[in-house]
């Protein structure tokens, strides 16, 4: 279903398809099991997840940047140290 106005189709953005919304820390706090403070000190040592900067305050994360986040933490032992995050 197009848009008469723009010619666009409904639900794009500037032609694109629309990609999946972008997590605040309160969310991947929460779906990570750890505190809003853990995750901002991770990224002050500019430890894993990668973040995004929105405007000069926003910070927000890619669903798929955290899917990526958490596949690399799996290991199979206590003593498997997996690959350097």
């Amino acid at each position: 279903m197009g848009n008469s106005n723009t010619g666009r189709t409904a639900g794009t953005f500037f032609g694109a398809p629309p990609k999946t919304r972008l997590l605040n820390e309160s969310e991947v706090a929460e779906a990570l099991a750890i505190k809003v403070t853990t995750l901002r000190r991770w990224r002050w040592a500019g430890k894993p997840p990668r973040f995004l900067k929105i405007g000069s305050t926003a910070v927000r994360y890619d669903p798929a940047e955290l899917a990526a986040f958490i596949e690399a933490a799996r290991r199979t032992s206590t003593s498997d140290a997996g690959e350097s995050m």
